[in-house]
């Protein structure tokens, strides 16, 4: 990996509630993706860019937007991926760190939350729930600090979700990505956040239940002041590690081991080494 740079754009805000991708989250989108592809060009000499829209651009009819903008603008083609196959790069993503035995690959994002499980690196089993830490923010968590009550509606959509997904873990749970790197910074008190620190560290149940419910207790300008939370996921973060403590509880896992891995990651695995555990 030559560089990973990441960027809270938060395309998918409303989308759950308004199916449309608002005018501001697609100026950031386009600002972030401009400077990915700039650097990329300029600095790597990288003539080949891959492009991918998940959850938020699924779901909003006004998506060719920001799809002809990427084109008209940089040059670039987005490829809107379905939940099966954002949760089989998922996994994908991952693989540096899937142990010879049984795993399952957890991908909290912001409209989806991605569950794919195999053996020895091998892909056996992928399931995308349409619950991710913003939808469910939106959704539930309206007081500030949220209520008991909305926390339990909130727990109880997850629930529904895993249900209706025939979600199943078998193994050791790899989480993935934003929420779980910010979850585990938040336990280690890192600041600022670094994703980097906590990349293959693991962390307990336990650990991860207080951290969850530490979040989901404070109100939005305490989360921002708390080491280990990044600018611009103060509002959703309570929702995403709410989300990822429950499935570790249904998961019925002692620990999670942590991962800076994702789609990114596994779009970068198909295309250098096509084929590589399924890839």
């Amino acid at each position: 990996m030559l560089d990973d740079l990441g960027h809270i754009t938060r395309l998918g805000r409303g989308v759950d509630a308004q199916g449309r991708l608002a005018d501001d989250a697609m100026d950031r989108a386009m600002g972030a993706m401009r400077e990915v592809v700039e650097r990329a060009r300029a600095i790597h000499g990288v003539r080949t860019i891959v492009a991918v829209g998940t959850s938020a651009m699924r779901d909003a009819t006004n998506r060719d937007v920001l799809i002809a903008r990427a084109q008209r603008e940089l040059g670039v083609t987005i490829e809107v991926i379905d939940g099966a196959r954002e949760a089989q790069l998922t996994f994908c993503g991952a693989l540096p760190r899937v142990p010879e035995g049984e795993s399952t690959i957890v991908d909290v994002g912001g409209g989806s939350t991605e569950i794919a499980s195999g053996r020895g690196g091998r892909l056996a089993r992928s399931v995308s729930l349409d619950v991710g830490s913003v939808r469910l923010f939106e959704r539930h968590l309206r007081a500030d600090p949220p209520s008991r009550a909305q926390i339990d509606a909130l727990l109880a959509d997850v629930d529904r979700a895993i249900d209706a997904g025939d979600a199943r873990f078998s193994g050791s749970l790899i989480a993935l990505a934003g929420t779980a790197c910010t979850v585990a910074a938040v336990a280690r008190g890192i600041e600022p956040f670094d994703a980097g620190a906590v990349h293959g560290t693991s962390l307990s149940r336990d650990a991860l239940h207080d951290v969850a419910m530490r979040l989901a207790a404070m109100r939005i300008d305490e989360r921002r002041a708390t080491p280990g939370v990044p600018p611009g996921r103060e509002d959703v973060v309570a929702a995403g590690a709410l989300l990822l403590d429950r499935i570790a509880i249904r998961a019925e896992v002692s620990s999670i081991e942590i991962s800076n891995g994702g789609v990114r990651w596994g779009l970068a695995l198909e295309h250098l080494a096509p084929g590589a555990g399924g890839c």
